[in-house]
């Protein structure tokens, strides 16, 4: 089965609308998407709209930004209900956290003598979730840095000049929400994260549903080991490309390279959701 389930678009820091990125996977002839925008799901309901009596299945998707010990982890949700109240409340008080978190920064900046006017940030986020990419892009359009790479490395990474964390969500809450709202928690990319050994095996008690196992970073031994703790533990095995925009080409690179073709992931996925519901 060709898929891709972990995607993203303008709802947060993505280029493409929902309906445009839905266009895209039919163009590369994918069988499923989860549109998995950073701390929303404003872009599912257009997405599967788009989808409608097209060969494609669109599964509701987010991708939550958990904290802990000043560490980044981010949580994959899948086949939940985007309108229920537990997982609305907590994605509420996400965006609230976001929009503090961007006038954080840029106060920041300000003390290091570089001005850049919060209506600029927010109107490259086009009303979606807005984030550190768009602080980049704006960074780029006045020609502080020449590159979003060099934003993030000179400002605003962490441990960076002007770096604040996220609005703190524990891995816990992250979980627990993923599943009132009917849904399952994914570790997303783990390759990523030193301690991803240590990680998976705390979440397991925690409810943790499944892991990113294909994913554009991970190499062959990763994938074998991922897969293998994943059979261990009767664990989801998910993919998916991260993909935000085109790449220097102009071409869209999606679908979960190297995700083994006879494996219908969705129907795993809903089978375990429903034990949520």
């Amino acid at each position: 089965m060709r898929v891709d389930l972990h995607l993203h678009s303008t709802a947060s820091d993505g280029a493409l609308t929902p309906a445009e990125v839905v266009q895209a996977a039919l163009k590369h002839r994918l069988d499923a998407i989860a549109l998995t925008d950073h701390d929303t799901v404003e872009g599912v309901i257009p997405a599967q709209q788009a989808a409608q009596g097209a060969p494609l299945r669109v599964i509701a998707g987010v991708e939550l930004s958990a904290e802990e010990d000043g560490k980044e982890r981010h949580v994959l949700g899948y086949a939940f209900d985007p309108s229920h109240a537990a997982l609305n409340n907590l994605l509420a008080r996400l965006k609230a956290g976001r929009i503090a978190r961007i006038h954080a920064i840029l106060e920041k900046l300000g003390r290091l003598g570089i001005t850049v006017a919060p209506e600029r940030v927010f109107a490259l986020a086009q009303g979606g979730s807005v984030g550190r990419p768009h602080v980049a892009r704006a960074l780029v359009a006045q020609g502080v840095v020449s590159t979003v790479s060099e934003a993030f490395q000179r400002y605003l990474a962490n441990g960076a000049a002007a770096f604040v964390p996220n609005a703190r969500l524990s891995l816990e809450e992250a979980i627990a929400v993923i599943h009132q709202s009917g849904g399952v928690a994914v570790l997303a990319h783990p390759g990523r994260l030193a301690d991803y050994r240590t990680l998976l095996t705390r979440l397991l008690p925690l409810g943790l549903d499944g892991v990113e196992v294909y994913y554009p970073d991970h190499g062959r031994a990763l994938i074998r080991e991922l897969r293998a703790f994943a059979f261990q533990h009767k664990l989801l095995i998910t993919g998916g490309s991260d993909f935000h925009r085109r790449d220097a080409t102009g071409s869209v690179r999606i679908g979960a390279l190297g995700f083994p073709k006879d494996f219908d992931p969705i129907a795993a996925i809903e089978a375990r959701a429903a034990r949520y519901r």
